[in-house]
């Protein structure tokens, strides 16, 4: 029976300190998860936030000897409701948007064969993220240049984060490892991040730009193929999608939305020695300006770390996200995000993680020449 729960287990990626609470090895139900804290420092403020905290239920079964079920259900929660709109990384968007003190993250049902591989559905991390997920392990900041977080949400409806009613295949032969996805028609609202004195009961002029962008898609689909020789994994990612949306109440024709990721990994994160991982997106209709203007794009990733023996990591890399654009850059100037990241984590245990991070932020955001904000924070994720 061991053999047929094998392959459900890796993919749900649950962390080494999750708890199991059954297992009579036809049955096995996990708990995991993290809570976090971090104190930021940016632009002469200090705020107490919450760092992506979340709690997971995992439910495996050997239904037969060759095949396995297995559920899903993840939640964040936000443990310090600070009302603060500041959101630190990508895998953030979500829980800043719903402000909510617990909304959904993942939730799906899946089927697996040792030869057939594994079939799922429901929200869940995307085929695309699969080359992505690799330079996404920064904690104060990340994972937004590479076309996994974009219109300012979790990838959902788009299919590039945590794909929301998505169907996937996968499969494994040898150092080969392919994920196929089909996501099922979504609609919903995406937008920036308005400022405090947007929600006031009259807000200035200016803050009609944060109004949210009414996104409804036809049917998506992607794909990732990738290569593991040794320390070094290589791979592509793709996703397509057609969506209507409306822009400050103006109806605007239906757009294609398409993104190509390629990634390189070398290394395993967190074991001593060399981590490498970096990536190239080449993205159409799929990011949005700092006014909720829809763009071609270009980014870059790159996390470089060093862990020693010790279980001090030390940290650095970059996201760099700029428009490929000529229609966009003519009316609006280039849109440009270079944010430069330092840190040091430290596994204390194995429950335990703490960290500094810092985010230098050399940004250029159209012809007003707006910027970014360096930002500087130490945190800790307990892990359960």
């Amino acid at each position: 029976m061991r053999r047929a729960l094998a392959l459900p287990i890796m993919c749900l990626a649950l962390p080494a300190s999750a708890i199991s609470l059954y297992d009579d090895n036809i049955n096995r139900f996990d708990v995991g998860g993290h809570l976090g804290v971090n104190l930021v420092q940016i632009d002469g403020d200090t705020e107490l936030l919450d760092s992506s905290s979340r709690i997971r239920f995992a439910y495996q079964r050997a239904v037969t000897q060759e095949w396995t079920a297995e559920a899903l259900m993840e939640w964040g929660f936000n443990a310090i409701d600070s009302g603060s709109q500041l959101t630190l990384n990508g895998d953030s968007l979500q829980s800043a948007r719903e402000g909510d003190f617990l909304f959904n993250r993942l939730g799906f049902l899946a089927f697996g064969h040792d030869t057939w591989g594994r079939l799922s559905a429901g929200k869940q991390w995307s085929v695309y993220y699969d080359v992505a997920a690799p330079t996404d392990n920064f904690i104060m900041t990340g994972g937004l240049a590479s076309g996994t977080y974009n219109f300012g949400s979790d990838g959902g409806l788009s299919g590039t984060g945590r794909a929301d009613s998505a169907l996937q295949y996968r499969n494994e032969w040898g150092g080969f490892k392919l994920g196929l996805q089909y996501q099922a028609r979504t609609k919903g609202q995406v937008g920036i991040l308005a400022p405090p004195e947007c929600e006031e009961d009259d807000p200035p002029p200016e803050c009609v730009i944060f109004e949210d962008v009414d996104i409804e898609y036809d049917d998506s689909f992607g794909g990732s193929l990738r290569y593991q020789w040794r320390q070094l994994t290589f791979g592509a990612g793709y996703n397509r999608g057609d969506f209507d949306s409306s822009f400050r109440q103006q109806e605007l024709v239906s757009q294609r939305d398409e993104a190509v990721i390629l990634g390189i990994t070398y290394g395993t994160l967190y074991q001593p020695g060399l981590y490498l991982a970096a990536n190239y997106a080449q993205t159409e209709n799929h990011e949005v300006d700092n006014q909720n203007r829809v763009f071609d794009g270009q980014g870059y990733e790159v996390m470089l770390n060093w862990t020693f023996d010790n279980d001090l990591t030390l940290v650095s890399g970059l996201n760099w996200l700029e428009s490929d654009d000529a229609s966009y850059e003519n009316e609006n100037g280039m849109y440009r995000m270079r944010l430069y990241v330092l840190g040091a984590h430290y596994e204390w245990g194995n429950l335990l993680r703490l960290y500094f991070e810092a985010k230098l932020d050399d940004s250029s955001f159209g012809a007003s020449g707006d910027s970014g904000e360096d930002l500087y924070g130490v945190g800790a994720r307990f892990f359960f």
